[in-house]
């Protein structure tokens, strides 16, 4: 239920509900208009204008008070029910139940003081505009004598007389829900339009995202699949050349065309690995041969230079001792790698070491006896 109370506004209300001109103008989002021949009115459709009505009915009841700019002069409801309640309903089933809705209307208010009541068939879900005017039974232009704090009773008594009938369930008590007039429905339908039509680019773009990675993993997946296909059939023929290779060395020779072209395959391949591993060892057999001419060369070098040390140890081994005496812990190494060195007695090599000393004292001895002759001859 709403109350309205400016002229213009009771106007665009009577332009929604009877469907004149301007009407499309109002909640077009939600109106078939290829349907709206199928509204119909449950009582006589008004022969003028809803304005008029009302003036009308204000005079004839003698509403003794002169009406104000703020007054409520028409309460309109809405009725219908949610869901498919109404699909397969026969026509006429669906016109009494309405018409019930009216009478409810009536009993409240007053049947004469009803202005129109027209079912709407052409938007998503049948329903039924009923326009009043609140004249009360004292005759005064009074909404607040109907509805002031009385909103939960209309609930329970619509549902006593009305929804219990046709297997409705009662409205929530206390609950604040209101009809929303068309222009505003209107709104609201285009703001959830335009939410709709974004969302709807964002999972456009989301599914072009989504298209593009699956077919690169697709492109991914064929190349892949390719890939193995190739290494299988090298695989595979790789394999028929093994047993090719080695059925022409057990000399089994091949009788058909593709077994024989096989064996030729295999063994070609089979000398070009035999040539490159030639070539391998050729090229590791000069490096060796290079290699044993010099260590022959310096083993001659080494061979003379030890004969001619051996030659010296054993000829003149006090020579050798004495010039090599004190390098021998140098010399021995080197010449343990040539044969076992001419062993000299412990002795022996005191008895140098005593020659040498006492040559030099001897030399020491000399040259003071001549300093001492050439002091006394002055």
């Amino acid at each position: 239920m709403k109350k309205i109370k400016k002229p213009d506004d009771i106007g665009k209300i009577e332009n929604e509900n009877e469907r004149q001109e301007g009407y499309t103008r109002i909640g077009r989002e939600t109106i078939d208009t290829e349907r709206t021949h199928n509204n119909y009115h449950i009582v006589p459709a008004p022969d003028t204008r809803y304005m008029e009505i009302i003036n009308n009915r204000i005079k004839e009841v003698g509403v003794k008070r002169k009406v104000k700019d703020d007054a409520v002069r028409m309460a309109t409801f809405v009725i219908g029910a949610k869901g498919d309640y109404f699909k397969d309903m026969p026509p006429e089933t669906e016109r009494e139940f309405f018409a019930d809705c009216v009478d409810f209307i009536a009993r409240q208010m007053g049947k004469e003081n009803i202005i129109s009541a027209i079912v709407h068939k052409d938007e998503t879900s049948p329903h039924i505009h009923i326009n009043v005017v609140p004249i009360t039974p004292d005759n005064r232009l009074c909404a607040k004598y109907y509805f002031d704090g009385k909103m939960s009773e209309w609930q329970t008594k619509v549902y006593e007389e009305v929804g219990k009938k046709w297997n409705l369930e009662r409205g929530k008590e206390g609950s604040d829900a209101k009809h929303v007039d068309p222009k505003t429905y209107n709104k609201v339908v285009k703001q959830a339009t335009a939410d709709a039509r974004a969302e709807n680019e964002d999972l456009k773009e989301v599914n072009t995202d989504m298209i593009k990675r699956l077919n690169k993993t697709l492109q991914e997946i064929s190349e892949a699949t390719t890939e193995r296909d190739k290494l299988i059939a090298e695989r595979d023929k790789e394999a028929n050349y093994s047993q090719a290779l080695k059925d022409a060395k057990d000399g089994k020779i091949a009788r058909g065309k593709r077994e024989m072209k096989d064996q030729i395959v295999a063994l070609t391949v089979e000398n070009k690995r035999l040539e490159n591993e030639n070539a391998i060892l050729a090229k590791d057999n000069g490096d060796l041969f290079k290699e044993y001419q010099k260590e022959k060369a310096n083993g001659q070098k080494a061979e003379v230079a030890k004969n001619a040390m051996l030659a010296v140890r054993q000829h003149e081994p006090e020579a050798y001792a004495r010039t090599f005496f004190k390098a021998t812990g140098i010399l021995q190494p080197f010449i343990e790698l040539f044969s076992a060195p001419i062993p000299l007695p412990r002795n022996r090599l005191r008895e140098i070491e005593q020659e040498v000393e006492q040559e030099r004292q001897e030399q020491l001895a000399q040259a003071e006896n001549n300093h001492s002759k050439y002091y006394w001859s002055k």
